[in-house]
């Protein structure tokens, strides 16, 4: 029973969407006349239950298997999704990659069905020169080459890790490409549609998604992509900013394809306030008709909410502030504002015509109890009270769950932040990945909110807040009622887990799986329901249904000439104009430590 750990994010609680950078890699590898494929495996498992894992992977037959582990939550899986490829072809490499992959390489590495592991956030390149190593017929200086891979942990042919310099950090992030053109490319040439889904419901609320950088600039200290752990582990000094107006001409591809809403993830108020007027500016240019999400890591001025006013027929705000209380929002590494801030901001944006503002609690962070967890709740009554109830603010609350992020300062010195640490090693997380309840997964405790705490909290928290934003307005009464009644459901699903748990094998086994589909059910939309994250949009457009034509028609026809060789390369890269890459130009609001990179010299 998973619980509320996938609540507020658009997948079920086995994360089944995938990073955006398993599409940048792909891309990247196609412009250099490399075919690559990507199967959800976990989508189709969803969606099916008599889809064979091993009987796909059987009829499989790459140069390599690459396998995401960015999230934690997936380390389970991409060893035993590891341990197929190998048992099915034992001489395909194996390699992994991801922000947990780069913290956990060297462990990777201990597993023989692993190969090759690629440290950073910027693998691009790294994987090409890999694959251009492997693909080299009759390569007897192989080992001697792969010492020059910049990244790359492997192992030697006497079995010894090989470590090599972590030398790949690109200053800029103009290189990958961005363009959901790329997926649908792939799609038609191997003619799987479902395979490179995004996530379980995608098909029924088709949204798209991009970033604006590699690196953050804040340092949340439970944080596994930290300005910190970017710089002690991933070896990122700087933050790497897409160019601006590359970045408003791949929204609006997208909003050529896709119906559904954008989000601009990883808050571009970081590049500093020349980068915020003329991203927002060149946004206005491509007149964008569906909603546009902003994630912001703090408080935007006025002038950023008049500029998405005058720029966008529809956009949204959300920002995670984690606690009402501003001396443990401080203790989490979130100094920069207070409470009073986020009020005044979040009336500038609803003035300015924000058709929704989103804003995220947190349970289980530094300095908090559950007095102060509930506090919070008691604060958002309070708070639409002073915002006369309006239903385009919505609020949430959830645990911090399922893991604590390995890497964050809070999981490398846990004691200094009032934590006991029940994992450490990547073997310890996947066998709590085997544990039946979520209150038995988390890889944490808190010296002043224990797990029982939590749990129960957790589903306290969920039914007061429910309550105030019915009593708001700000969802529907009979939604309310229904996430009231799975809340407590959820609840007494918890106790009997762990009444089921205490019991002798093989009754406990038994137990457990006999109520797997209601724990697994109870486990979705739980303490709020999940349909309160979408917009209302409009999915008939039928200028993207052309668009989605003509691309279809143009790659069909040179699929057929090239029979089926044609690479699936983004048209809107190849024509960004070197001359607009503006690499350097914000560096100066974005440094959080010396520049670290540079390609390492390799023989030719």
């Amino acid at each position: 029973m998973f619980g509320p750990v996938s609540d507020l994010v658009p997948s079920t609680p086995i994360f089944e969407v995938y990073p955006l950078g398993l599409s940048t890699i792909a891309e990247y590898l196609e412009r250099s006349n490399y075919h690559v494929r990507t199967i959800n495996l976990a989508y189709l498992m969803l969606r099916s239950d008599r889809f064979d894992v091993e009987a796909t992977i059987r009829t499989l037959n790459p140069m390599i298997f690459g396998i995401d582990l960015h999230w934690m939550p997936h380390c389970h899986g991409v060893i035993e999704v590891a341990r197929i490829c190998k048992t099915e072809h034992p001489d395909i490499p194996v390699i992994i990659g991801g922000i947990s992959a780069s913290y956990y390489h060297d462990q990777l590495l201990e597993y023989e069905c692993v190969d090759f592991v690629l440290r950073g956030d910027s693998t691009e390149e790294p994987f090409k020169q890999l694959m251009d190593i492997l693909s080299a017929e009759g390569n007897t200086y192989r080992a001697e080459l792969l010492a020059y891979v910049p990244n790359l942990s492997w192992r030697d042919a006497s079995g010894a890790h090989r470590i090599n310099e972590l030398s790949w950090v690109p200053t800029d992030f103009n290189g990958p490409a961005l363009d959901f053109a790329y997926n649908m490319k792939s799609v038609l040439r191997y003619r799987d549609l479902f395979g490179s889904i995004p996530f379980k419901d995608w098909l029924r609320y088709p949204m798209g998604a991009t970033i604006t950088c590699r690196g953050c600039t804040h340092d949340c200290v439970t944080c596994g992509g930290s300005a910190t752990t970017f710089k002690k582990h991933f070896g990122r000094g700087r933050i790497a900013f897409r160019d601006p107006e590359l970045l408003a001409r791949e929204l609006a591809n997208q909003h050529k394809y896709l119906p559904g809403p954008i989000f601009v993830l990883n808050d571009f108020l970081q590049a500093g306030s020349d980068y915020a007027h003329t991203f927002l500016n060149a946004l206005g240019k491509e007149n964008i008709k569906t909603p546009v999400g902003f994630e912001f890591f703090g408080p935007p001025k006025p002038e950023i909410y008049e500029l998405l006013q005058a720029n966008l027929d529809d956009w949204t705000a959300e920002i995670s502030v984690e606690t009402h209380d501003d001396a443990i929002r401080s203790l989490f590494g979130k100094k920069h504002y207070t409470m009073d801030d986020i009020e005044a901001s979040i009336k500038e944006a609803l003035a300015h015509g924000a058709t929704r503002f989103d804003l995220y609690f947190m349970m289980g962070i530094p300095g908090q109890d559950a007095r102060s967890a509930l506090e919070t709740v008691n604060y958002c009554k309070g708070l639409y009270e002073r915002l006369g109830n309006d239903p385009r603010l919505l609020t949430f609350i959830s645990p911090m769950a399922p893991f604590l992020d390995p890497g964050s300062k809070v999981f490398d010195d846990p004691e200094e932040y009032g934590y006991s640490l029940r994992a450490h090693t990547l073997e310890e997380h996947r066998q709590l990945m085997l544990q039946p309840s979520w209150k038995q997964i988390l890889n944490y405790e808190s010296a002043l909110f224990s797990r029982d705490e939590l749990v129960e909290t957790t589903y306290e928290a969920g039914l007061l807040m429910n309550r105030i934003k019915r009593d708001a307005g700000a969802i529907d009464p009979a939604v309310a009622a229904t996430t009231e009644i799975r809340i407590e459901q959820a609840r007494d699903a918890m106790r009997r887990v762990e009444e089921i748990d205490r019991m002798e094998e093989p009754v406990r086994s038994t137990a457990l799986m006999d109520y797997s589909d209601e724990f697994i059910k109870l486990s979705e939309s739980t303490v709020c329901e999940k349909s309160e994250l979408e917009w209302d949009v409009n999915f008939f457009r039928p200028s993207n249904m052309l668009a989605c034509a003509r691309l279809w028609a143009r790659e069909e026809f040179g699929n057929l000439v090239s029979g089926g060789n044609r690479q699936a390369t983004s048209d809107i890269h190849r024509q960004f104009d070197e001359t607009m890459r503006t690499r350097g130009a914000f560096a100066d609001t974005a440094t959080i430590g010396e520049d670290s990179s540079h390609e390492k010299e390799r023989p030719s």
